[in-house]
């Protein structure tokens, strides 16, 4: 078997809920070795939120927590605790890449900043992703990505133009800015391959994702219009937007782009007439009177069910896909195909299906999962004796003294 692509690049994962432990899995799911530092007394918001198996919350039982998470060790340290904060030191001294997403400065409080662990290995390459960068009237700003996708600008231009801001679902932010963070540590160990120097990453998710608004923002800048709500709706093309096809809560999406489209779309739902109909044949009609060209494409979906509309419009060669739902996506063919969600076995949650991070295959060193989300501190043993060559008496002295951390004692309430 050919070596992956990070076999032994170790990781010392300080970073949490979705940005930092998702950026990382480019990593661990290539052969990474990612170590995540966690503690028992304040479990990463991930672990407190559902949905978690059985519906009973444990630290241990949340797939949220468990779908950023798998092919990582992990341990349990109190970095409060000065003799947790030596520990830290040591995963830095081990590591090769340090990653951690706390706010502005709490890494530098607990002297394990960029500029400190570069005195513990020179070469290390640290990661650290905030909410609006270091430096700045709003670096000190702490949050989650729903509420960056607000001042980001996304909220004010997802739902529809007579009701309030819909924004995107979940923290947006955090998973466009991971994309960039992933690849700037890869640009970052080649850096140091060549070079043999390390150095620091400092990431905006605001910044970040900016780079998904830049069209509106140019728009603006350029012509002075400033986008709103749409609904489904397209500039560019009409129909274009999602339609209730038969069954509990079926819809189907469809997109006409161009007059070839329009016209076999005509035909396959049997109104070869609307192709020259004076409100609807030209794209400029149809964007018109496009309320009245909704209404009568949904009066021909709802006589389908969603898999019938897809079959007849895709044959005709019309944009077209079922809107699916998460059981519709884990029957998905393609999916199946490309195995996609793996299954393994979790000590707490049981079988469950894990899905791939790294959403392209390499030729040579495909990427695996072979290891299911950890549970809080399940990896101590294997790490500090394995990795960082503890006795079992230096172990022993760090879990008398409470630094190491063994017994979840607070409550699992939500925090979003």
């Amino acid at each position: 078997m050919n070596k992956k692509v990070f076999e032994g690049i170790k990781v010392a994962e300080f970073a949490w809920v979705v940005v930092g432990p998702t950026t990382s899995r480019y990593l661990a799911d290539h052969g990474a070795t990612v170590v995540k530092i966690e503690s028992h007394k304040r479990l990463d918001t991930n672990r407190i939120n559902g949905p978690f198996v059985g519906g009973v919350p444990t630290p241990d039982g949340s797939m949220f927590y468990g779908k950023h998470n798998p092919n990582k060790y992990c341990i349990s340290i109190d970095l409060q605790h000065p003799n947790g904060r030596e520990l830290a030191r040591k995963m830095i001294a081990w590591a090769d890449i340090v990653t951690e997403s706390f706010s502005p400065g709490t890494m530098e409080k607990w002297g394990l900043g960029y500029e400190d662990a570069r005195k513990i290995k020179p070469d290390i390459i640290y990661f650290s992703s905030s909410m609006q960068g270091r430096g700045g009237p709003h670096s000190s700003y702490a949050g989650y990505g729903q509420n960056a996708v607000n001042f980001s600008g996304f909220s004010e231009v997802s739902g529809w133009p007579d009701r309030l801001p819909s924004p995107p679902y979940g923290a947006y932010t955090d998973y466009v800015s991971c994309r960039f963070a992933a690849f700037a540590l890869m640009a970052a160990l080649e850096y140091r391959r060549r070079t043999g120097k390390g150095q620091y990453i400092e990431q905006s998710q605001f910044e970040s994702s900016l780079q998904f608004f830049a069209p509106p923002v140019m728009d603006y800048q350029i012509n002075g219009r400033i986008m709103g709500r749409n609904g489904n709706r397209y500039p560019l093309a009409a129909p274009h937007g999602v339609f209730q096809c038969q069954g509990d809560d079926r819809w189907i999406a469809i997109a006409i782009m161009n007059e070839d489209q329009w016209q076999s779309f005509c035909q396959v739902i049997g109104k070869p007439e609307l192709a020259n109909d004076k409100d609807f044949a030209t794209f400029t009609d149809r964007k018109r009177n496009e309320d009245a060209l909704e209404k009568i494409i949904s009066a021909w979906t709802i006589k389908h069910t969603v898999e019938e509309a897809e079959s007849i419009l895709q044959k005709a060669g019309i944009p077209s896909n079922i809107v699916e739902k998460p059981s519709d996506l884990y029957k998905d063919p393609q999916l199946q195909h490309r195995k996609y969600f793996v299954p393994m076995d979790h000590p707490v949650m049981g079988k469950q299906k894990y899905e791939h991070q790294a959403c392209f295959i390499l030729s040579k060193t495909p990427r695996e999962l072979y290891m299911p989300s950890p549970c809080v501190g399940e990896h101590n043993e294997y790490v500090f004796k394995e990795l960082l060559k503890m006795s079992d008496e230096e172990i022993a002295e760090h879990l008398i003294d409470g630094s190491i951390t063994s017994e979840f004692t607070g409550s699992m309430t939500s925090s979003f």
